[in-house]
């Protein structure tokens, strides 16, 4: 029953396929609970997938076990899916040794992390590769990373792909960077078209980069799209230029903010520029805080002035301080 429910499944008769498991799952198979309860899920019946998952979990079925665990953590049940997890891995699923490696390392215990990660990496799960990478990298342990990066990378793990392109490149590495990028890049990688542009521009190689930059963009990486604003101002497509960066700006991204700023307050707009450099130095941009205290500076704002000043000077901004020191001390004269 449950093989003809799979069966079903791929044929796309969904109900059918429910039907079925659902007979399997009442006598007691418990891969199909697993599976009906996957269905369940993916249905958004949620509830109904979480028991009979638990039932599955019950009798021993590892992988029931782990769903149950990612359905906790999801419902914010952290401990409860830890406890299903730390069951599933001693089980031997990788994918329940993986989670609870990132449970573990988001909870401070790293070297349990580690235990976990190595336990799923040895076993060939890639994700459990690079998180193994990306641990050892922040613990300092550069070659060892790399070579978890270079065999999750092997085994088609897009996103160690990228990470051994920037490691390759911290390492002076350029070539080798730019063909993981590229690799990263051509599965869809958007971080990885991003990097690769930049890597291209900073050889030369602008209108490559910019159909990178382009690719990324279009595909809602907000990097891309600041990048690519900056790229099109340098070569004189202005408009063009504002129009990335006001994506980038709607998208929440600061850096994109502050470039707006500039470009609406060179093209005259100053209050729109204000408006974008206040947003930008809201969400942490220390260059938008010192644009912001000159605009304020000029229209006679002396106080408000003071005040971004101070923000971008307190984040180490050497303009601001400089400015800061030279601000007279005084009432605003500018209308409120």
């Amino acid at each position: 029953m449950h093989n003809l429910g799979l069966v079903l499944i791929a044929q796309g008769h969904t109900d059918q396929a429910r039907t079925w498991w659902q007979r399997a799952a009442e006598a007691g198979i418990a891969e199909a609970m697993t599976s009906l309860g996957v269905l369940l899920n993916e249905q958004g019946h949620t509830e109904q997938a979480r028991t009979w998952w638990q039932r599955a979990a019950d009798a021993g079925n590892a992988i029931a076990m782990y769903n149950l665990g990612v359905l906790l953590d999801e419902q914010g049940h952290t401990e409860d899916a830890r406890t299903w997890w730390q069951r599933a891995a001693d089980a031997g699923d990788t994918d329940a040794m993986t989670s609870l490696g990132v449970l573990l390392n988001e909870q401070g215990h790293t070297e349990d992390a580690r235990t976990w990660y190595q336990r799923a990496a040895d076993a060939g799960n890639t994700d459990a590769m690079h998180n193994l990478g990306v641990l050892l990298n922040e613990q300092g342990h550069t070659e060892d990373a790399r070579t978890w990066y270079q065999r999750a990378a092997d085994a088609g793990n897009t996103t160690a792909m990228y990470n051994l392109g920037v490691l390759l490149n911290e390492q002076g590495h350029t070539e080798d960077a730019r063909t993981w990028y590229q690799r990263a890049a051509d599965a869809g990688n958007t971080t990885a078209m991003c990097n690769l542009a930049v890597l291209l521009k900073e050889q030369g190689h602008t209108e490559q980069a910019r159909t990178w930059y382009q690719r990324a963009a279009d595909a809602g990486n907000t990097d891309a799209m600041c990048n690519l604003g900056v790229l099109l101002n340098e070569q004189g497509h202005t408009e063009q230029a504002r129009t990335w960066w006001q994506r980038a700006a709607d998208a929440g991204d600061a850096i994109a903010m502050h470039n707006l700023g500039v470009l609406l307050d060179e093209q005259g707009h100053t209050e729109d520029a204000r408006t974008w450099w206040q947003r930008a130095a809201d969400a942490g941009d220390t260059d938008a805080m010192y644009n912001l205290g000159v605009l304020l500076d000029e229209q006679g704002h002396t106080e408000q002035a003071r005040t971004w000043y101070q923000r971008a000077a307190d984040a180490g901004h050497a303009h601001a301080i400089h400015d800061l020191a030279e601000l007279p001390r005084g009432q605003d004269l500018g209308p409120g």
